[in-house]
């Protein structure tokens, strides 16, 4: 869990493997990371190699 902000939790949405947190004002507050392990970590990985192979071919 990530906690963004200390204001009071009013609603809750799940977004694939992230459940994320919301104000009265529609600000996130917080996230869940749900399956780190079998589906966000490999995720996450997939695109920063991307991003890495990206940034070296405009170099």
């Amino acid at each position: 869990m990530v906690i963004l902000s200390d204001k009071k939790l009013a609603y809750e949405t799940e977004m694939d493997d992230v459940i994320v947190g919301f104000s009265e004002d529609n600000e996130p507050i917080w996230l869940e990371i749900l399956n780190v392990s079998g589906g966000f970590l490999p995720r996450l990985n997939h695109i920063v190699k991307r991003a890495i192979a990206t940034e070296v071919s405009v170099v």
